[in-house]
């Protein structure tokens, strides 16, 4: 285990709390809270972050909660993808420069590069968690997307020329051999895509799939996270109903998260008008802690099947941890990483008949799953591997 009991100032900064944000902040916070660290711990975000914390971790002097002003949150919603970069950097910098920390962490080093590049200047060393490169995998593009990639390969480059830039986090693995390249920046990392483990009690998954009404017979699939269109719901539920009258009595689909008030009507009225004997339970609420693996436990087999999805995704470290095999989508480093583990199986996300073959073979128990590499892929992608990662990296 690499020591990381150093006597430092951190500084984590995040402009948004959805999704990922909050699991990643909490990571860190946690693993601080219980480690001998020998500093101070700075964590500015919006406002309501504190409130999901004990008061053992809100009152110690080593753990500062700093909130954004809804004022500031606001001017960065608001803006254009552009504006968008230099207003959350600039109201980063204006944090470091009132805070003073010894090293700060964009939590989304994404949405700054623009700044980073062109903005005011940092006042302590400054890293970052990147999570869309989307360069590194061989993926036939048309003229637009070539030259989208190449404004991306470009902003970047830029952006890490920053005296003050420190240690790029890649969560996407694959891709640091091709950021060094882009960028000539020595220090990129891998960095782990932490899920914590919970421990379920006894009686509890059956319970939460009674309380669902799944019968026994059926097989469950789950298609989990932050619903939208970029999930692939649409081909999904086109998929369900092609099944057979036969096959589709075996199958309850489970779409579990939030959703977007736009979005909703638009699956509700597709499901609506479904002529179909599968279960279709739309579990449409915000899923925290140990709930969230109550619903994995209860599926047979978890859908990722992303509209060309860059990256990775804690739904793949989920499932893994939960020994789920997954139907996914063929893209990018998430579909290699599916395919080359024997995770499960991949296929075009936007088609129909491959997603209903998907089902067929999921029914009859065809799907090839590795159970020792899920397992391995849990090991490499804990909470704890996360923030360690973190913690010497901003530290070499």
């Amino acid at each position: 285990m690499p020591d990381v009991r150093y006597c430092m100032k951190l500084l984590l900064f995040d402009t948004a709390l959805d999704g990922h944000h909050t699991d990643y902040l909490t990571h860190l916070i946690e693993y601080w809270q219980l480690q001998p660290i020998k500093g101070e711990l700075y964590v500015v975000t919006p406002q309501g972050l504190a409130a999901q914390f004990s008061s053992e971790i809100t009152r110690s002097y080593r753990i500062k909660f700093v909130e954004l002003t809804v004022a500031e949150t606001t001017k960065i919603t608001e803006a254009s993808m552009v504006g968008r970069s230099f207003a959350a950097w600039s109201l980063y910098v204006k944090y470091a420069e009132k805070l003073r920390p010894d090293h700060a962490l964009l939590m989304y080093f994404d949405v700054f590069q623009l700044g980073l590049w062109l903005g005011k200047k940092s006042p302590c060393p400054v890293s970052g968690i990147y999570f869309r490169p989307n360069f590194s995998q061989k993926i036939d593009t048309n003229w637009k997307e070539e030259l989208s990639l190449f404004r991306k390969k470009f902003i970047l480059s830029r952006a890490l020329l920053n005296p003050a830039f420190a240690t790029l986090f890649s969560l996407d693995k694959s891709a640091v051999p091709a950021i060094k390249n882009i960028t000539k920046q020595r220090s990129v990392l891998p960095l782990s895509d932490p899920v914590k483990h919970y421990d379920l009690a006894s009686g509890q998954v059956e319970a939460q799939k009674q309380a669902l009404g799944i019968a026994d017979f059926r097989k469950v699939f789950l298609l989990f996270g932050y619903l939208d269109e970029r999930k692939g719901i649409e081909p999904v539920l086109d998929a369900v109903a092609m099944l057979t009258r036969e096959d589709s009595q075996q199958v309850t689909l489970l779409l579990a998260g939030p959703i977007g008030n736009e979005f909703r009507p638009i699956v509700e009225a597709k499901i609506a008008s479904l002529n179909t004997n599968a279960q279709i339970i739309c579990h449409f609420q915000n899923l925290i802690g140990g709930e969230i693996q109550t619903f994995f436990a209860i599926s047979d087999y978890v859908l990722t099947l992303y509209r060309k999805h860059v990256g990775m995704s804690s739904v793949v470290i989920r499932a893994a941890l939960s020994q789920k095999p997954l139907i996914s989508s063929d893209f990018g480093y998430l579909g290699n990483l599916v395919q080359s583990q024997h995770l499960g199986i991949t296929l075009d996300s936007e088609s129909p008949d491959a997603i209903r073959e998907a089902f067929r073979q999921a029914l009859r128990g065809e799907i090839n799953f590795d159970r020792r590499a899920a397992e391995k892929l849990a090991n490499e992608n804990t909470a704890r591997t996360f923030a360690e990662q973190i913690l010497v990296g901003v530290n070499r």
